[in-house]
């Protein structure tokens, strides 16, 4: 063990900030690739049964993404019907809004497929969420509930967020004026989001929550960094409100992608875990492997990065505080985003699209530079182009 933790220091400290040229991760120390190969390789799980046992002991699994990207937005439909027949009913979700519940339940058990309401439910929750892989996972559902036996419980998705409106904000100083984001979010907030969760618990079920990773902190506080400086340790994310109500039978699982640098989250993306598991899969003999691991009490629980956001506010960071699980699925450079939909604004709500973007430039754009500036945000070639 006393190897393997002096291999961990040793990357601590030759981590290096990020350049402007392609960054790779650095060659693992031959005692540590060997101690964390020996771990993925009698551990570790493809991630859809890996996601499904965590049930066996859990009752909230939180699935932390990043957003945008293809392979985790596709996750959903691998899990659904693997779900249900484990005993798991309940898919929660931070693409929907709570006010939508109604008519998510008449899409998801309707007895056709309305693909356009589905993608009203989407546009409403945001204008700027045009991606049909999101819009897929109501798909999915419904497809399970066609095939279910007459008067089977039904798969149910769970609307998550708020409804703000984001017409009240009109300069950039409003997003920092408490009065103005008071009647934005209306009386919302995360711990709203917790509470849908939590009465789904109560009434016996246990839920999968897909989400953002910062949403999804359970046991991690998560830094307030501004302008590089240490600010506070923030635990009012949906995962710390349920965690605080169940403890550990809520956990996080974090879908591997870049994390920000150590100056904010505006930082340049650097390589997740001090690039310690990149450079494991890229070295390995027969290329990268998809696989999902536990962190607590395993050699990829005890890196320690000394290069992001992240570490900020602990004094000894490490991989296992972050999160309880982990998932790797390809290397960053193979990453694709998630399917702008056609004509996602168009004539018909481009009016609408305008008052409701908290992209204050978006307000004057037409259809077509709307629908460009939704590509360009899932362009995730483009945001990962530097890692290796």
């Amino acid at each position: 063990m006393w190897i393997l933790q002096s291999a961990f220091l040793i990357l601590c400290l030759l981590a290096t900030p990020a350049c402007h040229g392609a960054v790779y991760p650095k060659p693992l120390p031959k005692e540590l690739r060997a101690g964390l190969e020996d771990y993925a390789r009698e551990h570790g799980q493809h991630p859809v049964p890996y996601i499904l046992g965590l049930f066996d002991d859990h009752d909230v699994v939180f699935l932390g993404e990043i957003h945008y990207l293809h392979h985790d937005a596709r996750l959903p439909e691998s899990l659904i019907k693997r779900l249900y027949n484990r005993g798991v009913r309940v898919f929660a979700t931070e693409f929907g809004r709570c006010e939508d519940q109604t008519r998510i339940d008449s899409l998801v058990t309707a007895p056709e497929w309305d693909e356009a309401l589905a993608r009203a439910i989407q546009f409403d929750q945001s204008v700027e969420w045009g991606y049909q892989e999101y819009v897929d996972i109501y798909f999915h559902a419904w497809l399970l509930n066609q095939s279910l036996p007459e008067g089977a419980a039904p798969f149910r998705v769970l609307g998550l967020n708020d409804s703000p409106d984001w017409s009240q904000v009109r300069t950039r100083e409003d997003f920092d004026d408490p009065a103005i984001m008071a009647t934005v979010w209306s009386g919302g907030g995360e711990h709203r989001w917790a509470e849908v969760i939590l009465q789904a618990v109560a009434s016996g079920n246990k839920v999968l929550v897909y989400c953002g990773i910062h949403r999804a902190f359970t046991r991690y506080r998560q830094p307030v960094v501004i302008d590089g400086k240490f600010v506070r340790l923030d635990d009012t994310r949906m995962g710390n409100h349920v965690y605080r109500a169940i403890g550990d039978r809520a956990v996080t699982v974090f879908l591997h992608a870049p994390w920000p640098g150590p100056r904010g989250y505006d930082d340049e993306r650097v390589h997740p875990a001090g690039g310690v598991i990149d450079a494991l899969m890229l070295a390995r003999p027969g290329g990268p492997r998809t696989v999902a691991f536990d962190l607590a009490g395993s050699p990829f629980g005890e890196i320690r990065p000394r290069d992001c956001v992240y570490m900020h506010g602990y004094e000894d960071f490490k991989l296992s505080d972050f999160c309880d699980g982990w998932m790797y699925v390809k290397p960053i450079s193979d990453y694709e985003g998630v399917r702008p939909i056609p004509d996602w604004i168009n004539e018909s709500n481009l009016a609408r699209a305008r008052r409701q973007t908290p992209t204050l430039a978006a307000r004057e754009y037409s259809a077509a530079e709307f629908n460009a500036m939704i590509a360009r945000n899932a362009d995730m070639r483009r945001v990962c182009a530097r890692l290796r």
